[in-house]
């Protein structure tokens, strides 16, 4: 499997790899702008956040980590709540383990629709918000959070990271380039 542009992927579950056919992603390149689709099914929405760069991540969200320019020690982190509450960091992660995150106002619009079995989301960024961006060698990796009411969060990846952290960068892929399923963090 690569990865494409407007190919519709089902995310796998973080810890197996296992596909999981509630949450859907695909992105598109417009002219200067870069969007990212997520349809996700959610029987059970929870998320409290009312602001901007609160820890939405703590509760129900689709998230992107993008390198605009392959640099796998910084990249950005795109966050949307099922309520269309955003959250934006720069994030440095020297060893490929240890993220240190910079909260920044999001240079993005999101727009969700909650529907009959979860919701959608839409992201939309800007290429001139990531210095440097190159598309041959960006990478960037997808996530949908399901929080349930029992405390338990699910978590899902476009390309997993077989453990409890989204932040390991070197599960990132660039376009057509082959998902790697089978490392270990």
């Amino acid at each position: 499997m690569k990865l494409y542009e407007n190919k519709t992927f089902y995310l796998r579950e973080n810890k197996t790899g296992q596909e999981h056919y509630g949450c859907r992603f695909r992105y598109v390149f417009g002219k200067d702008c870069i969007r990212f689709y997520f349809d996700i099914k959610d029987e059970e929405i929870i998320s409290p956040y009312k602001e901007d760069n609160e820890d939405i991540w703590k509760g129900d969200a689709a998230e992107v980590f993008i390198s605009p320019d392959g640099d796998l020690t910084r990249y950005k982190e795109i966050e949307v709540s099922p309520f269309g509450v955003r959250f934006y960091g720069e994030v440095t992660n020297e060893d490929g383990k240890t993220p240190r995150l910079r909260k920044m106002e999001p240079p993005f619009k999101a727009e969700t629709k909650l529907t009959e079995y979860g919701y959608t989301a839409s992201i939309y960024l800007a290429l001139k918000v990531m210095n440097g961006f190159d598309r041959k060698k960006m990478k960037m990796n997808a996530f949908c959070l399901d929080k349930k009411k029992s405390g338990i969060q699910e978590l899902y990846a476009l390309n997993p990271t077989f453990c409890g952290s989204f932040h390991r960068p070197k599960y990132f892929v660039s376009e057509g380039s082959k998902h790697r399923w089978t490392e270990n963090c």
